[in-house]
């Protein structure tokens, strides 16, 4: 009976495990090139979770994991400590080496490789003098990240990294000149059947820009904590330093081409939905509207009781001290910084805030009180909407890189450009000095036109006015062959008087304000004669230095650089 009751068991258990293995194959068998696999492997595929859905899958990597005993936290450490010992000794050939072997251990850690691509490209590329050497592990970096981004598909981080480097590194390096010529012509890097046209560094860079906007767009990938405006602005600026950069290689005719589709691109940019950190949803082309709205919406709200904003202001000044009303009536320029704090007082008091005019119409017509609130609360939200458009577009200067790619396809703009390209040619090539003179006077006459065509270039915060103040300081070498001055009609003495960062024209800037009654000469010999006066006597006593903390503070203000290190990317 016993050995009856035995088998009937084992035979259950049996029946059971065939049983379970009906829907064991339904949940777990793999994907083949005729069927979508089990229930497990139609989920991985959906989210995207398998090793091949990362990336290329290194074959070596699990013999590595197996070689490594489990301790690959270990081994990861000691490569680590390898590679920073090596690029100490410069030992080249065995970093290299040293981070294939990395890659092999954390081809899905993101920062390794950002860092190690930052490494070769920028600290590992200034160890050398010869700019095709420098070239060369600029392009191991970029290769290097290349390398990551196939590991990791469609990781934004690391696309976007790849933009910035091929953009920033070859287009903004003191070798940019050497940089884009080698890059164009690497062989190595563009494959065969790439134009000649299209092997522009910022072109590229703006290729893998556009990727990394896709991966979010279109396959749901997250920038992270990464700045949505410099992430999606970048593929327009990229057109644009592209449409600046063929302008300086004298390619005129294509600039102006790049510059109109800098400008439709950078309107499709305004259109783009950007959500703020506390959820708002922004576009900058809906300034103009959410602006015509917050009009409206006070207009509602104070219009429902006649002179309400009045009394408001009315009722708030009463309450203000006799110091802060004194501090009102001083121009602002004029104002210390106590009067500056108590006008700062005073205007917040007395400001009309929609919930004071709610309040106040609540008082005097209680009837329309809900009516009230509720455009009150709709108002602080659309000023709030409007407040924020109005700071990322600051945060991207959008007014000024939309004017800016404008004003560069005017008629104008590239007549002057032109004419400075032949200046600096007939200075630097020819060195014929007259003709760089003639050439560049007709170039800020043209200049001229442009700043009278489009005065907001005056603007400090743009960089026009630098641009142009960096070809006048290229100009003045060419006069001081000629033992001249800067002339009193020169048409762009606004732009020196504003954007004179070297101080070359010092001593003329301040003739032109004193001939013109702005310089206090008082002040300006009152200044170094009480300098003088309050210096201490021989006589007097003077503090003890400490030449020991001394010598370690001037050790330390006189510290050679550091090696250039990875810094998050910022365009």
């Amino acid at each position: 009976m016993n050995q009856r009751g035995s088998f009937y068991r084992k035979v259950t258990y049996g029946a059971i495990i065939a049983a379970l293995l009906v829907p064991l194959s339904l949940l777990s068998s793999p994907a083949t090139r005729n069927s979508k696999g089990g229930v497990l492997s139609q989920l991985r595929a959906e989210h995207r979770l398998g090793q091949a859905d990362l990336g290329e899958i290194d074959p070596a990597s699990e013999t590595i994991k197996l070689a490594t005993l489990g301790l690959r936290g270990l081994a990861v450490q000691l490569l680590w400590n390898n590679a920073n010992e090596y690029k100490k000794k410069e030992d080249w050939t065995n970093l290299t080496a040293t981070l294939e072997q990395l890659a092999k251990l954390q081809p899905n850690f993101i920062t390794f490789w950002k860092y190690q691509a930052w490494n070769l490209s920028y600290n590992v590329s200034v160890e050398f003098d010869d700019y095709k050497d420098r070239y060369y592990w600029v392009r191991r970096g970029i290769q290097f990240l290349q390398q990551g981004a196939r590991y990791n598909r469609d990781n934004p981080k690391l696309l976007w990294e790849l933009g910035w480097v091929l953009g920033q590194k070859i287009g903004r390096s003191d070798e940019k000149v050497q940089y884009r010529r080698l890059f164009k012509a690497d062989t190595e890097y563009h494959p065969e059947d790439r134009p000649p046209t299209q092997r522009d560094n910022w072109l590229r860079s703006k290729a893998w820009y556009e990727e990394a906007v896709a991966a979010v767009d279109e396959r749901g990938q997250s920038i992270g904590k990464q700045s949505p405006i410099v992430f999606y602005s970048s593929p327009a600026k990229s057109q644009m330093n592209y449409s600046e950069a063929i302008g300086e290689d004298g390619l005129f005719q294509r600039s102006v081409a790049g510059w109109r589709l800098s400008e439709q691109e950078w309107k499709e940019f305004a259109t783009r939905p950007i959500e703020h950190s506390t959820g708002v949803v922004l576009r900058y082309a809906e300034q103009d509207e959410v602006e015509q709205r917050v009009t409206e919406l006070t207009e509602q709200l104070s219009g429902m009781v006649a002179g309400v904003s009045e009394r408001i202001v009315a009722q708030a000044r009463k309450t203000l001290t006799p110091e802060q009303l004194a501090a009102l009536e001083i121009p602002p320029a004029d104002r210390d910084e106590d009067q500056y704090q108590l006008s700062s007082e005073a205007e917040r008091i007395l400001e009309v805030t929609p919930q004071k005019i709610a309040d106040q119409i609540a008082t005097e017509a209680p009837e329309k009180n809900r009516q009230a609130q509720r455009l009150a609360a709709e108002l602080r939200d659309t000023e709030r909407k409007l407040a924020f458009i109005k700071a990322y577009k600051d945060t991207a200067n959008f007014d000024y890189w939309m004017l800016r790619s404008q004003f560069e396809q005017s008629k104008a703009a590239v007549n002057a450009r032109e004419l400075i390209f032949r200046a600096r040619q007939a200075f630097d090539q020819r060195a014929d000095v007259e003709q760089a003179k003639q050439l560049y006077e007709q170039a800020f006459a043209r200049w001229a036109d442009v700043f009278a065509e489009f005065p907001q270039l005056s603007d400090p915060d743009g960089t026009t006015g630098d641009d142009v103040m960096y070809m006048i300081y290229d100009y003045n070498r060419v006069l001081e062959q000629l033992d001249e001055e800067v002339p009193e009609d020169f048409p762009l003495w606004n732009i020196i008087e504003n954007f004179d960062t070297e101080r070359e024209f010092r001593a003329q800037i301040e003739e032109r304000r004193r001939a013109r009654g702005e310089l206090d000469e008082s002040a300006a010999q009152a200044a170094p004669a009480e300098s003088a006066s309050s210096a201490p006597a021989p006589s007097q006593a003077t503090p003890t230095i400490d030449t020991a903390s001394s010598a370690e503070s001037a050790s330390g203000e006189t510290a050679a650089p550091a090696a250039e290190t990875p810094a998050p990317a910022n365009e």
